[in-house]
Parts: C-alpha cells; sequence; structure tokens
C-alpha cells in the first residue's frame, strides 16, 4: 500500500468579518468622535438591513438619509435645497438600477462622492471590470458593526481615527499584538490596497 503525502498545515482562522457567533478577542479599535460631520446616503432594498446600516452609521454622528431604492435614493438627491453627500453606502445587487448604475448616475452630478458598496456576492462585484474605480470600496455581509464604521471611516477619511494629531498605532509594539498579529497585518495590507 503506498503512502499518502503529509496534509499540508491548517490555515489560520483570521477572523476579518465579524460573525455574530465567533469570540471577540481584545478591545475594539478606538475610534474618536468624527472632526467633521459627513452627509451619507444609505440605499438597500431589504427593509431591516437598511434600517440596521443607517443605525450603525448613526452612531458615528453622520447626517444620513436612507432610500429603499437607487430610484427613491435618486428622487431624494434631485430635491431642490438638498445638500448632496459624501459618501453613498449602496447595496449592490437591487430590483430595477443596481448600486453600481446608481453611483455611476449619483457621480455624474457629483464626482467626488465615494462609494461603499454593501454585498453579500462580492464576486458579482467584479462582472465586466477588473478593478473598483477610485474612492470605491466594498464590505461583505455579513459584517458586524465595527467593520461598517470602520470602512466607512477609511472611505471618508483614509483612516480609522480623524483626530487632528496622527496617533501611534499601539499594534505596532510587538507585545501589544496578541492573537490579533496575522489580522492587523492583513487589514493594513487590505487598506493600503483598497486606498491606493
Amino acid at each position: 500500500m503506498a503512502e499518502s503525502p503529509p496534509s499540508p498545515p491548517p490555515l489560520p482562522n483570521v477572523p476579518i468579518i465579524h460573525r455574530p457567533d465567533s469570540q471577540v478577542t481584545g478591545p475594539p479599535l478606538d475610534r474618536p468622535p468624527l472632526a467633521e460631520r459627513k452627509r451619507l446616503m444609505v440605499v438597500d432594498d431589504e427593509g431591516p438591513v437598511l434600517k440596521l446600516v443607517t443605525r450603525i452609521l448613526a452612531a458615528d454622528n453622520y447626517d444620513i438619509a436612507s432610500a429603499e431604492s437607487a430610484e427613491a435614493a435618486l428622487r431624494i438627491m434631485q430635491q431642490p435645497g438638498y445638500n448632496g453627500i459624501d459618501l453613498l453606502v449602496t447595496d449592490l445587487m437591487m430590483p430595477g438600477m443596481n448600486g453600481r448604475e446608481l453611483a455611476a448616475v449619483v457621480r455624474k452630478k457629483t464626482p467626488h462622492v465615494r462609494v461603499l458598496y454593501v454585498t453579500g456576492f462580492a464576486d458579482t462585484l467584479f462582472t465586466g471590470v477588473n478593478e473598483l474605480g477610485p474612492g470605491e470600496s466594498f464590505i461583505e455581509k455579513p459584517f458586524g458593526a465595527d467593520g461598517l464604521l470602520e470602512a466607512t471611516r477609511l472611505l471618508m477619511f483614509g483612516q480609522i481615527s480623524t483626530g487632528k494629531e496622527e496617533e501611534v498605532d499601539k499594534r505596532e509594539h510587538e507585545h501589544e499584538w496578541a492573537d490579533n498579529r496575522l489580522r492587523a497585518k492583513i487589514v493594513r495590507v487590505l487598506k493600503r490596497l483598497r486606498m491606493a
């Protein structure tokens, strides 16, 4: 009987996305209050998801408008006296106009708008395109409140902290990495790739 080759070592469990049944190790990353208030539009065709995302982002003191479809979002943005938005947080897959089409229409009027796609189907995000455009990112469902808040801050400000002073990243000190060393490295690489 021939010997089978040794099985490869198991891959490390790296919790990039918070799952409800996962154990949280260590305190969440510090997010001081926003130095400047930004205007957001949250669009999702699923009512409970729309309410949840809006409630999570409201904790960060954003000025938020929400809509249950791309068409409803455009009607809100076309109202006289509407001040526009800094960030569009949109579901990618919606009936009628999808999130990518909505982003294209919004950016024709306001090119500086940043876009955060919320999707349960990240593989469809790149259908017909090789990469996301400038000022675009995505977060995959399921995600935790911290992940959503961090994603919006990274997209809007290029960092999680929005304080005026440069904050020291304590994860740079090896003795403070604990079990999150690999996760922290991966997060930093992802930040660089998305913000490049």
